[in-house]
């Protein structure tokens, strides 16, 4: 027999050809005589492989008892049947199929009583039931018990048994835990959080939720778990879409599942059902992909998942892809944002350091111009006062005072004047007479001439020099006040030194 070759396969037997190597993880050229014996079916071909081929080809039998003339026609089905099955249907999503949040509230937990005209009917009737349990108790035994059944179904009837209402994850927890009891060690990666909590997670993430709908009230449910929920065929393919695929498991008495249940239409018992996220008429829902409910083997559970879940993995990856583009266009955006940000930032900055530059430059001039000014205000005032004390010397007596002190001072300049002060005269006096010399002595010979000038407004004079006779050394500081007489004495011989030239000084004398 020659070697199979997938080239010369129509783009149908290689799609089909994809999905079952996907599901079963077989080698293509070994598949495809598998495929080719099935029709191209893929969920005969998947099924199959995990029971076994039967010894009789119910395929090839049912084709061999059909006319000669009806096999191109049969043909046609079976390739028609083959396009349905591979291909994702392309319709409209019914509104059944999608799997909206549940209402985990306090009041999902109502107990649900017959309506009013079925209570009034039934309202004699209770009364003489009532009457008659209660008169003919000790006689119980004699009543069927399949009647006090039926009266209590009638007038207590509930929608459901409701057990103590539990937070989402409390449900959860509780199902994994009933469940390890009464079904031994669990090894299925069931979910401990709520409904809503892994459908939203499911969404975000974009991945397959597979929902496991529980009823211990049906007969099924203990043989459906213990064969297929826990056979090895249904871990290995947990196991093997790990990464891409969550489990959630409820039972139909907690109100959570029931809910769930009554959401997605769920009316038989086990229930299977795939859920992802769908873009059919433009939305992006949670949408049921595969329904497998009441009970079957694990290898067409497997097949039914497996081929839901190919179907729809391009679609998921290219939303993938689509939201981490979207992603990365956001990342590169904000770093933009950020990066236009910290320049704005550091022109900013840069603005207000100038600004604060200027201002401070600006500041600074006005001080040195205000500095400047007061300087020049100042020279004005003392120019002004010497004027003015120069008018105000006493003159020199003459020979007829006999008190008369003589007192001989070197200027700055190197000149050496002498002249007479009266012994009362008060030191400041000498510092005066001092401090104005140039200005009388520029007076001399101009008498007649000067003109009166006032004492300057709010100036207070401070003298730059102070008078200090060489030998011996004795400074005469004028803050020590005293008239001449007494501070000289009948006569000195003068120098003049400059304060801002002279250290700290060596005192009085």
């Amino acid at each position: 027999m020659s070697t199979p070759d997938i080239s010369q396969l129509n783009p149908a037997q290689q799609e089909a050809l994809q999905t079952y190597t996907a599901v079963t993880d077989q080698d293509p050229i070994a598949a495809i005589p598998l495929l080719q014996r099935c029709e191209w079916n893929v969920q005969i071909a998947i099924a199959r492989f995990f029971d076994g081929e039967p010894a009789i080809d119910p395929v090839a039998e049912a084709r061999s008892a059909l006319p000669a003339t009806s096999v191109r026609e049969t043909a046609n089905l079976q390739y028609e049947s083959l396009l349905s099955s591979t291909r994702p249907s392309t319709t409209r999503q019914n509104l059944e199929d999608v799997v909206e949040r549940v209402d985990t509230s306090a009041a999902a937990e109502t107990q649900y009583r017959p309506s009013f005209l079925f209570s009034l009917i039934f309202t004699p009737v209770n009364i003489i039931y009532r009457v008659f349990t209660t008169v003919f108790s000790p006689l119980g035994f004699l009543v069927p018990t399949f009647l006090s059944r039926l009266f209590n179904r009638l007038l207590y009837q509930q929608s459901r048994p409701i057990r103590r209402a539990l937070p989402p994850a409390e449900n959860a927890r509780r199902f994994i835990r009933e469940f390890s009891e009464e079904y031994g060690e669990n090894t299925l990666p069931f979910q401990e959080a709520g409904f809503n909590l892994t459908l939203d997670n499911a969404k975000k993430d974009l991945k397959f939720l597979l929902l496991v709908l529980l009823s211990p009230s049906h007969d099924e449910n203990h043989a459906w778990v213990q064969e297929t929920l826990l056979s090895n065929q249904i871990k290995s393919f947990l196991d093997s879409h790990k990464d891409e695929l969550i489990l959630w498991g409820g039972n139909v008495r907690d109100s959570e599942a029931y809910q769930v249940s009554a959401s997605i239409q769920c009316t038989k018992f086990p229930f299977v059902a795939l859920i992802c996220q769908t873009t059919e008429s433009g939305s992006s829902a949670m949408s049921v992909i595969m329904r497998a409910a009441g009970p079957m083997p694990a290898s067409e559970l497997v097949a039914k998942l497996g081929t839901a879940l190919t179907a729809h993995q391009a679609q998921l990856g290219a939303t993938r892809a689509q939201r981490a583009e979207q992603e990365a266009s956001r990342n590169l955006r904000e770093e933009q944002d950020s990066a236009y940000e910290r320049s704005l930032a550091q022109d900013r900055e840069r603005a207000r350091r100038r600004r604060e530059e200027q201002e401070a430059a600006e500041r600074a001039e006005r001080e040195a111009q205000e500095q400047a000014r007061l300087a020049e205000e100042r020279k004005q005032k003392v120019t002004q006062w010497k004027q003015w004390r120069a008018q105000t010397l006493a003159a020199e007596p003459g020979a007829e005072v006999k008190d008369s002190i003589r007192v001989s001072i070197r200027m700055p300049s190197g000149e050496r004047v002498i002249r007479k002060f009266r012994a009362e005269a008060d030191l400041d006096e000498l510092y005066a007479f001092v401090d104005c010399h140039d200005i009388v002595k520029s007076r001399e010979g101009e008498e007649g001439s000067d003109k009166s000038v006032d004492e300057p407004a709010n100036y207070v004079h401070e003298y730059g020099f102070r008078l200090v006779s060489p030998m011996p050394r004795a400074v005469f500081e004028l803050h020590n006040g005293g008239s001449i007489g007494e501070r000289i004495g009948r006569g000195a011989n003068l120098i003049v030194e400059p304060i801002e030239e002279d250290g700290e000084g060596t005192g009085e004398e």
